[in-house]
């Protein structure tokens, strides 16, 4: 067992089962007769703080015949005894008593509470006054005229540069006609595999029996705890306290709209804006065009020999291997391990101390005032002014002269045609001569014989625990 120390008493006389600090055990509940038989089998020789129990030799023999009465085969020389030991915390706490005593400690609060009220102390006095603003104008509106003009027809004769359409020459196209011939002959080679036909497995087999003893120690404990503070209030009478209302404050503010409206009258003037002058011209575009037209030919080319040789994928023929015969061999020890762990029970008195806090709480409610603002408006005062009048004089531009040319173009081709020879298109043989070479691997068969040892198997067979309570019960007398 990782991290316990063990200490085997099979061997020899006045051998103690030693402390194994840090190891924790849980508590399993067994009857109360074996506890009770086991005490008197095992007789202890400290106190019930102390962790190491020494047994003597007619001890560990009256343990083995109690244990062969029970069903488990042992014999001294394959039993051994392991001290567990058992951590020094409590793997269980009861509580014996628990008597109360009250601390009181009395304090005093003030609960504020705010409360609002409305009352007037500012006003506002709007006097509207709608002033009226008239302003005559008097504008000028342009109004243009436009003019066409058409100018004689003047003719023209343009001759382009000539135009070569050649058709154009494809990429040759080249026909390879393969002539193959083919040859074969195959490569044979022979090797040898090992094939394990037999197996003898030695399986080495622990077998182990663990007695689990369990020492239930109690120790008496006395603590002070604190519990939570349990708190009281009183409510005392409300007191309010309200604020003065100061006295109100007027004040006078004018509030002038002015709308200014415009009075306009229009006055006509004609002029010439634009002025459109047409000039045609009739274009005669001759186009000399030259058409050189394809003649396509045939060639035909034969190539050198080309011999290839290709050697395949080894092929391999394997020689079927027997079936393996495994042989199992068992090798069967066995022992019995007595396990012996303390467990330690707390049982506590427990003095609780009570704290009481009194708490006296006067409500005060504090009235504040809100100022609140009023604003009254009086009947509006209209107003109207007359502004002087404004000309708005129109300025003359000046005539835009746009020239307009009137083209038309007639288009005539002149063409010519001729041939040329090119070639399109060659026949190319091509001789090849290929040979497939074929290896062969044959694998025989070469028989072996292995003996193998397992890894060690331990099975473990775990008996009733037995159980033994030492120490006293409670005892209240000492409480505050």
């Amino acid at each position: 067992m990782p991290g316990v120390g063990l200490i085997s008493l099979g061997r020899g006389k006045g051998k103690n089962l030693s402390e194994a600090k840090g190891f924790g055990m849980k508590i399993v509940g067994k009857g109360a007769i074996i506890g009770a038989v086991l005490a008197v089998a095992l007789p202890l020789t400290a106190t019930a703080q102390s962790t190491e129990r020494a047994l003597s030799e007619a001890e560990i023999q009256e343990l083995l015949e109690r244990s062969r009465a029970a069903g488990v085969m042992v014999s001294r020389d394959t039993a051994d005894f392991n001290y567990l030991g058992g951590s020094q915390q409590a793997a269980e706490t009861q509580v014996c008593c628990e008597p109360v005593q009250e601390e009181v400690t009395t304090e005093r609060r003030e609960e504020v509470t705010e409360e609002f009220f409305d009352a007037i102390t500012s006003r506002t006095v709007i006097q509207p006054l709608e002033r009226t603003i008239v302003q005559p104008i008097e504008r000028q509106i342009l109004q243009g005229r436009v003019e066409d003009i058409i100018e004689p027809t003047r003719f023209e004769e343009d001759i382009l540069p000539v135009i070569i359409e050649e058709d154009s020459v494809p990429a040759v196209i080249e026909n390879v006609i393969p002539q193959e011939t083919v040859e074969s002959r195959e490569e044979v080679s022979e090797e040898f595999y090992d094939v394990i036909v037999q197996r003898d497995v030695i399986q080495p087999v622990e077998r182990v029996t663990v007695v689990p003893v369990q020492r239930r120690i109690i120790r008496p404990r006395t603590e002070t705890v604190t519990a939570p503070t349990r708190y009281e209030e009183n409510i005392l009478p409300t007191i309010v306290e309200e604020d003065a209302v100061p006295a109100i404050q007027e004040t006078f503010q004018p509030q002038v709209t002015e709308n200014r409206v415009e009075e306009v009258t229009e006055r006509v003037i004609e002029y010439v804006s634009e002025r459109n002058i047409t000039q045609p011209l009739e274009r005669t575009i001759i186009q000399p065009i030259e058409r050189r037209i394809l003649r396509p030919t045939t060639e035909t080319i034969t190539r050198d020999t080309i011999f290839e040789e290709e050697i395949l994928p080894t092929r391999v023929d394997t020689e079927a291997a027997p079936d393996m015969v495994e042989n199992i061999i068992e090798q069967v020890t066995e022992r019995t391990v007595y396990e012996v762990e303390d467990v330690y029970i707390d049982q506590i008195t427990r003095n609780v101390i009570q704290p009481v806090v009194v708490t006296n709480v006067q409500p005060i409610t504090r009235r504040i005032l809100r100022p609140q603002s009023e604003t009254i408006t009086e009947n509006t005062r209209f107003e109207t002014d007359t502004l002087p009048v404004i000309v708005e004089e129109a300025f003359v531009p000046e005539t835009i002269v746009n020239y307009i040319p009137q083209v038309t173009e007639n288009r005539r081709e002149d063409v010519t045609e001729t041939t040329f020879e090119a070639v399109t298109q060659r026949d190319i043989y091509q001789p090849i001569v290929r040979t497939m070479v074929q290896p062969v691997t044959i694998r025989r068969v070469r028989p072996q014989v292995e003996t193998v040892t397992n890894p060690v198997r331990v099975e473990t067979n775990r008996v009733q625990q037995i159980i033994i309570n030492i120490g006293e019960g409670c005892n209240c007398g000492g409480a505050f």
